[in-house]
């Protein structure tokens, strides 16, 4: 005969939704806000638009949660837009730097030994040194590529739960 595991108490699913959404919120806090000082002192004002705006959404999530935390079913508002939010950041910054990507301001940032490695494994690949902007651009989109996947499966994927917890959710505030 198959096992059943009983389903989840209202009560725990919004428990979980809480804790989520608390480590969710300080994690994009702290890394946006870390990015956003960083870019700040380097005077790079596209990278904190970008940072700041990501920080927006981390802080729409903390709100969201301290809301739902203190009862109010309005939250789950806002940890369904902090993540539509973050994921918008996201898509704007991969396109910005798709289309504002400069190979030559990359190769210069890098150490010289990063520099000779690459070099060399272009060597071995028989492939002409003038060819390295291609490599490189190519590197890029795959950045961007992987960047915009794990955004789409993290910002969707916790929408998804956060929405499909709704009804657990509204069934534990209303038990109170």
């Amino acid at each position: 005969m198959p096992r059943h595991t009983p389903p989840e108490l209202p009560q725990r699913r919004l428990e979980k939704v809480l804790g989520v959404s608390r480590a969710n919120s300080i994690g994009v806090l702290a890394c946006a806000g870390a990015s956003l000082l960083l870019n700040l002192l380097a005077q790079d004002w596209i990278m904190s638009g970008f940072a700041a705006l990501a920080v927006v959404a981390g802080a729409m999530e903390w709100h969201g949660q301290t809301r739902l935390r203190d009862g109010d079913f309005g939250g789950l508002h806002w940890l369904l837009g902090a993540q539509g939010c973050l994921y918008t950041v996201i898509a704007g910054y991969v396109m910005w730097r798709l289309k504002h990507f400069d190979p030559a301001a990359l190769w210069a940032e890098l150490p010289d030994d990063a520099r000779t490695r690459f070099m060399e494994q272009l060597r071995q690949a028989n492939v002409p040194e003038s060819d390295r902007d291609v490599f490189l651009r190519a590197m890029n989109s795959l950045i961007c590529a992987a960047l915009v996947l794990a955004s789409t499966l993290y910002q969707g994927g916790l929408a998804w739960w956060y929405r499909r917890s709704r009804a657990a959710i509204a069934k534990a505030l209303h038990a109170d």
